[in-house]
């Protein structure tokens, strides 16, 4: 990959070694004392609230009458411990639990209905306290499907936006047509705002048939509009070209705007829609060149609202530098990518890239800049014939870890790798990837690793960190100047539990929340961040 003059300021960085601190970390691993499982029931959800509580749900899709809380002080302490009974209010057989959102002043049990008669479904809501658990009104009726929803249970995606003022909901119906060609996919979707009031919804048509349209990625805004990225295919032929576009859907309006998202001459490999700190509705990624089956870079572009077009954020397309590849590789691999690099010189399109690179998570630091976190991450599918039965195995990867810092103006201030080599012999991969938080203006990453791989030298590739063996907690702190540090949090077999890292959300208050298996009793984790 040839290195652009635009982009030198940074190469200063890239080779620096990482800073080793074993003894003293900005961090701290908090634990509540064991418990039982409210009511016997499996553990549905973990929601943290901005006062340091957090809530746990228990629920069977079945269970109205059992669903369980507990809430636990910000020091992991357990506060209170019930049963919401919910199936009194619903005269319909047919009608399970689906899930808890909490919003900023409310908080709400959903419960989706089934109803035989015609065939459709739907959704309510019954609100309960956050600081009591109980129940606190009647059911309100969010919306019914004209016919059947795909998958059922699993047919159904909600979400809430940023400022947790508006909650929306979708689902997808059945098909009229079998034919992809076709089919045009119908899909409920549905806005509300903290008092469960409609702000508007229906049934939408897509504006592609199934062969053409491939839903990616949607965002919902602070201000109740839904932003719903998809690639939509030149022709129904497969492997034909395609490009991406937004869906715009809003109060007062019956179809979607389209808003074509054009890159130049590349094509995305990945994509996350996000709306950021200052309300702009922004499409990050990794893109190639075309022919290039890598990734080359990473993009971001904002969609300017008032005239529905998209605009590069500075420079818009930022390149992974081809000495940030080759580190952390052993000579003999180094040499072996150089070789490929000199052979395609002068063809841009068989550039060194990187394959399998996804994003992990966006964050956004005080000073305006926005950190994207990503991380190489595949599974490997193995069909094996002996000449009787078939077997297939799964094998999933989860490597290195590159970490980009653009700020306020769009410009690229570093990129950094972090080496990394997990692997786990099946297609789950649990105990795999990463979790992330920022702080100020620093980002932290936290994974189980290799002890061995603690502190690498430039010229060596590190060691492969197998599931469920062992391995120490490894944190990972950039500055907003770029310097990485690198943490040894001990040992997580000290812990007794599975740690697994990639389960730790925020939990908003400059720490990360997991609750984590102990024989049959649970615990409540937290990493705080000093």
């Amino acid at each position: 990959m040839k290195i652009k003059l635009i982009n030198s300021f940074f190469l200063l960085f890239l080779l620096l070694g990482m800073v080793v601190s074993a003894q003293k970390t900005p961090y701290t691993i908090r634990s509540s004392a064991e418990f039982v499982d409210s009511k016997g029931l499996p553990l549905s959800q973990t929601n943290p609230y901005t006062n340091g509580d957090v809530l746990l749900t228990y629920a069977k899709g079945e269970k109205l009458d059992k669903i369980g809380f507990q809430l636990f002080n910000s020091d992991l302490s357990l506060s209170s411990s019930t049963t919401a009974t919910v199936k009194a209010l619903f005269s319909n057989k047919k009608s399970y639990f689906d899930r808890v959102v909490v919003m900023n002043k409310k908080s709400y049990i959903l419960v989706r209905e089934v109803f035989r008669e015609t065939k459709s479904e739907g959704m309510s809501a019954v609100e309960f306290s956050p600081s009591t658990l109980e129940v606190t009104g009647q059911p309100i009726k969010m919306f019914q499907s004209s016919r059947g929803i795909i998958g059922g249970s699993r047919g159904y995606s909600g979400s809430t936006s940023n400022d947790k003022s508006k909650i929306f909901y979708k689902y997808i119906l059945f098909n009229k047509e079998r034919n992809d060609k076709l089919n045009k996919e119908e899909l409920g979707f549905y806005m509300f705002d903290e008092n469960m009031k409609e702000l508007w919804g229906g049934e939408y048509e897509m504006p592609y048939s199934e062969a053409r349209m491939t839903r990616l990625d949607y965002q919902v805004s602070n201000d109740g509009k839904l932003y719903y990225l998809i690639r939509v295919s030149d022709s129904d032929q497969r492997g034909s070209d395609s490009h991406f576009e937004i869906l715009v859907y809003q109060k007062d309006k019956k179809g979607p705007k389209i808003i074509e998202l054009k890159l130049e001459d590349y094509t995305l490999t990945d994509t996350y829609l996000y709306e950021d700190k200052t309300n702009n509705i922004v499409v990050a990624g990794f893109y190639s060149k075309k022919g290039n089956p890598s990734t080359d870079g990473a993009f971001m572009v904002k969609l300017d609202a008032t005239s529905g077009k998209f605009t590069k954020l500075g420079g818009g397309y930022y390149e992974i530098p081809s000495d940030l590849i080759k580190s952390f590789m052993t000579d003999r691999q180094k040499e072996q990518l150089e070789k490929k690099e000199k052979k395609n010189e002068g063809n841009e399109k068989k550039d060194l890239g990187i394959s399998n690179l996804e994003i992990n998570k966006i964050h956004f630091l005080d000073n305006g800049s926005t950190i994207i976190v990503s991380e190489i991450y595949y599974v490997v599918v193995s069909t094996h014939y002996n000449g009787k039965t078939t077997t297939t195995t799964y094998d999933t990867y989860a490597n290195d870890i590159f970490v980009f810092n653009i700020d306020p103006a769009g410009k690229l201030v570093w990129v950094k790798k972090i080496p990394k080599r997990q692997h786990a012999n099946d297609a789950a991969g649990e105990g795999l990837s990463i979790s992330s938080a920022v702080k100020g203006n620093s980002v932290h990453i936290f994974y189980i690793d290799h002890l061995e791989n603690f502190d690498l030298k430039e010229n060596e590739a590190p060691r492969v960190h197998l599931n469920r063996r062992g391995g120490y907690i490894a944190g990972i702190e950039i500055d907003e100047k770029g310097n990485v540090t690198k943490h040894n949090m001990g040992e997580a077999a000290q812990y007794e539990t599975n740690f697994y890292t990639r389960k730790f959300i925020d939990g908003r208050k400059n720490n990360l929340v997991a609750v984590e298996r102990k024989k049959k009793k649970n615990m409540l984790f937290s990493i705080d961040i000093k």
